[in-house]
């Protein structure tokens, strides 16, 4: 049975599937970040499993396409085949057996009914189309993000810089709610604060992270891929099977939130930025109130994609209008009126029981 809806984030998204599990499986991964709405779609998305479709575009794609900007991660741009059709610029992302079409304002995904691969490059197409709105008016940040009283509080910085394990101690302690794991965007919309919005993404658990964090996978089916796959469907394992430690381990939005017994937040008005700073040679965890242009070069410094340095549009944002970059005047007025701090985690700095309340108490008194 196929499946309609309408979903609003940084805009709204028709969404029109023949694969009703997929979309099902979508819904709940894009919420709260994407809600059902009423609203009038601004684009459509339709997206098909049939075996014929599929096999026609992999028939007709040519030997010789020439890779295209596709999509834009953070360290990233991947390029995919691409060739023109008369229905539009079709896309062949081989290595997650599906293929694109898209237009102005339309984009279908035809994915092999024979795998779930596909569903990862159908986020990548809600995270394209969402961020390249958001980035008209907001900081596209690499940064986590949680909540506490109505209070959020943004943890900007690159790969490996500790996000990840902050957010999760901070969310552990029961005070928090979940916004943003690698990707968020600010905004001050009515000029007088600051307010953060999450982006929805798959979380790549490492196998230290596991370790500190058992209740990662307490309770989860051992299955391929678990972020591919909805809540109920990998829920309720015996308490003595394990997930493979070998196998890559990620989980979706929805199941992260229920593993930790967390909230998700769609957004926040943004009360606090925080960088933290490894510091394995020291004990403890200290906070430094930073200056203001320390505060803004940072920003600037990590912003989603930066490493890339990508100069082309992507398909997407040639079919958007052309690229929207951050500007660097916004970095410096939320600078100004959020407070920014260094957080040195040493090598024992999580073990205090009282971590996350001494944290917050710092950085949102």
């Amino acid at each position: 049975m196929a499946l309609e809806e309408r979903l609003a984030g940084p805009l709204t998204v028709g969404l029109r599937s023949d694969d009703r599990a997929a979309a099902e499986w979508l819904i709940e991964f894009l919420h709260p970040w994407f809600a059902p709405t009423a609203g009038a779609a601004e684009i459509q998305v339709s997206v098909s499993s049939a075996e014929d479709a599929y096999a026609e575009l992999a028939v007709r794609r040519p030997l010789d396409a020439a890779p295209r900007a596709c999509f834009a991660l953070d360290q990233q741009v991947v390029s995919l085949p691409a060739w023109s059709t008369e229905e539009g610029l079709a896309v062949a992302d081989l290595r997650r057996s599906c293929f694109l079409v898209l237009a102005p304002r339309q984009i279908a995904l035809f994915g092999d009914p024979t795998t779930r691969r596909w569903r990862f490059t159908l986020q990548l197409v809600f995270h394209e189309i969402a961020a390249i709105r958001a980035r008209r008016t907001d900081l596209d940040l690499h940064a986590a993000a949680i909540e506490a009283g109505g209070r959020a509080v943004v943890i900007v910085g690159p790969k490996r810089a500790g996000k990840t394990t902050l957010s999760f101690h901070l969310l552990r302690s029961g005070r928090c709610r979940w916004i943003a794991n690698d990707r968020a965007f600010v905004g001050n919309a009515d000029r007088a604060a600051f307010t953060i919005r999450g982006m929805p993404t798959a979380v790549k658990i490492q196998p230290q992270m596991l370790h500190d964090f058992p209740e990662l996978r307490r309770g989860l089916r051992n299955v391929e891929r678990p972020y591919l796959h909805a809540v109920n469907e990998v829920a309720g394992a015996s308490l003595d099977e394990e997930i493979d430690g070998s196998a890559e381990f990620a989980l979706s939005p929805a199941q992260l939130a229920r593993q930790l017994n967390v909230k998700p937040l769609a957004s926040a008005p943004l009360a606090a930025i925080v960088f933290p700073q490894i510091r394995p040679e020291t004990a403890g965890f200290a906070v430094e109130r930073l200056a203001t242009a320390e505060v803004s070069a940072g920003i600037w410094a990590n912003l989603y994609g930066k490493p890339s340095g990508r100069h082309e549009p992507t398909l997407f944002e040639e079919l958007d209008g052309g690229t929207s970059a951050s500007r660097r005047s916004l970095a410096d007025a939320l600078s100004e009126i959020v407070p920014g701090y260094r957080v040195v985690l040493g090598r024992d700095a999580y073990a205090a029981p009282d971590f996350a309340a001494r944290l917050l108490e710092t950085v949102l008194p």
